[in-house]
């Protein structure tokens, strides 16, 4: 066996490499090289591609593998000394190469992942298979899983497209050469994988035009974020024509319009006097009956405001130092201490009652609650009656 002793590689532009010691580099950047088997070589800068740098322990692997025989016993030596030497990938190979020549070699079978499962020697893949499970991103996962997975990162794919697509349209519209091919571009958009792009750029231009034209689209577009999103601006955006836009748009989709996001919007508890109002504009327009009841709740809602934040209100109004009301002797008026003064504000809700007249035919009984709910009790007992008199 020759001495070990230090050695690179030199990978060719042909395609092929050669193993040896570089001896000198010339001024012109020649490459002398003495190879292992004593003989010297010299090569271009343009011959050489990359010269992968070898330690000792590289230089006597190649030595040793060279002068072994292609035997059972030879592999095994050979892989052993590998693992001494930290040479994963060469001991792995000389491990299988032992397991082609002796296919009972238990050791081998061991090193190389194989266990004994049901009286046969398999790796932990097939046996991992054979429970229907597939090492997928670092584990094993049933199909199921993984197809998922793959759907989930296709959609991120394609949304990302989109986003970059959109987005570079969007800074058409300042170019007076393209700006018609924006508009067209964008307005052409039907993949629904474009719904959370449009989105997030909604959310972030202050331009009108712009938004209009993303509101148009989104609007036609086959994904819950847009129903979601149109809801959203329906109630909260501060235009007034953009929220009737947004209604117009929902009610174009063809497809029924569940009014619960709007009854919820109805209670004080979690929005504003002024979202109150808009709910109730929306489910007017929206004309469905079963917006009722919980607008009859809504007619007159009490909300708090802290210290002088209170609007005037139109009915009365208690102070508290805690939020709950009773101040001096528990029937209202203003708590003494240093801490925030609560006010509590009852407000009749216009809206609300222009869009029970509505929902009703013409019914008014003002801001009225009990009288409103004597009339709806009565409707649907009348109602029952006639669907009792039917059958």
């Amino acid at each position: 066996m020759m001495p070990a002793v230090q050695a690179d590689i030199f990978q060719l532009a042909s395609g092929g490499r050669l193993t040896g010691r570089l001896v000198e580099r010339s001024p012109a950047g020649e490459y002398r090289i003495e190879t292992a088997a004593g003989a010297t070589v010299t090569l271009s800068r343009r011959q050489v591609v990359r010269v992968v740098r070898q330690d000792a322990i590289d230089v006597e692997y190649v030595a040793r593998s060279r002068a072994q025989p292609d035997t059972a016993e030879a592999h095994r030596q050979l892989a052993q000394w590998c693992q001494e030497h930290k040479l994963s990938p060469e001991a792995e190979h000389h491990f299988r190469r032992l397991l082609e020549l002796d296919p009972t070699d238990a050791e081998a079978r061991l090193e190389l992942g194989y266990q004994q499962h049901q009286g046969r020697w398999m790796t932990r893949d097939e046996i991992m298979a054979q429970r229907g499970l597939r090492f997928y991103q670092g584990t094993y996962r049933t199909p199921q899983d993984i197809l998922l997975r793959e759907q989930h990162a296709a959609r991120e794919e394609a949304e990302a497209n989109w986003f970059r697509k959109i987005r570079t349209w969007l800074g058409w519209l300042d170019d007076s050469r393209r700006r018609k091919q924006a508009v067209a571009e964008i307005s052409a958009v039907r993949d629904p994988h474009a719904a959370t792009s449009i989105v997030r750029l909604l959310q972030r231009s202050d331009n009108e035009p712009a938004r209009k034209l993303l509101l148009a689209t989104l609007a036609k577009l086959d994904h819950p974020v847009a129903v979601t999103t149109l809801v959203a601006l329906s109630l909260h955006d501060p235009d007034h024509e953009v929220r009737l836009t947004c209604l117009d748009y929902l009610l174009a989709r063809g497809h029924p319009l569940r009014i619960t996001p709007y009854v919820d919007a109805l209670d004080p508890r979690r929005q504003n006097n002024e979202i109150i109002n808009r709910a109730a504009e929306a489910l007017q327009i929206l004309g469905n009956p079963a917006a009722i009841s919980p607008l009859i709740q809504a007619l007159v809602t009490t909300h708090k405001y802290q210290n002088n934040d209170a609007p005037p209100g139109e009915m009365g109004a208690s102070f508290s130092r805690d939020g709950r009301g009773g101040g001096l002797g528990g029937g209202g008026g203003l708590s003494l201490g240093g801490g925030p003064r609560v006010r509590r504000v009852d407000h009749k809700n216009m809206a609300v009652r222009q869009a029970l007249s509505s929902l009703t035919g013409g019914q008014d009984f003002e801001f009225d609650e009990t009288a409103w709910r004597r009339w709806y009790v009565n409707e649907q007992i009348q109602d029952y009656v006639d669907t009792r008199r039917d059958q």
